[in-house]
């Protein structure tokens, strides 16, 4: 995904107020779908996927949740974030007996099958970055979370 698009292809949410992992990936996945990014049954395999295979991502402050579906479910590569007021209980993805307070759910759509691993290489190297979680968390508009995040996710590399 390169930066041209990026407005087009990344659908950031702020203040989300939801309580359970089910309502945020039901959400995030639906604002996919209504863009097109993504076929009806993206919605449905992003739930069974994340029951299967959790996305939770531990970190020393705010956690990440990374879930996806596989690429045919996808019709054109995209991320929807989702940036949470209170974290909400993820299943860790090195452990799904643990539970994480996850704030920040970046939900990959990506259309190349090996994507995910490229993608979660990037997701790995901003975790490790507190300062820039809490500038996603804290930020005061759609566009200060793009610019935290663009020198991790996006850089000039297409998504595919």
């Amino acid at each position: 995904m390169n930066l041209d698009s990026l407005s087009e292809n990344v659908l950031v949410f702020r203040n989300l107020d939801l309580s359970t992992s089910t309502e945020v990936l039901n959400f995030l996945s639906s604002k996919l779908y209504e863009r097109g990014f993504v076929k009806k049954e993206y919605q449905i395999a992003i739930l069974e996927r994340e029951k299967k295979y959790p996305t939770g991502l531990p970190s020393i402050d705010i956690k990440i949740a990374i879930p996806h579906a596989t690429h045919t479910l996808v019709n054109k590569a995209a991320l929807s974030i989702g940036i949470l007021k209170t974290p909400v209980e993820f299943k860790s993805m090195g452990d799904s007996n643990i539970n994480l307070n996850v704030q920040i759910i970046i939900m990959l759509a990506l259309k190349e099958p090996h994507g995910h691993i490229e993608m979660l290489q990037k997701i790995v190297k901003l975790i490790k970055n507190p300062e820039a979680l809490k500038s996603i968390v804290n930020a005061s508009s759609i566009e200060e979370v793009l610019n935290t995040l663009k020198p991790y996710l996006i850089n000039n590399k297409k998504l595919s």
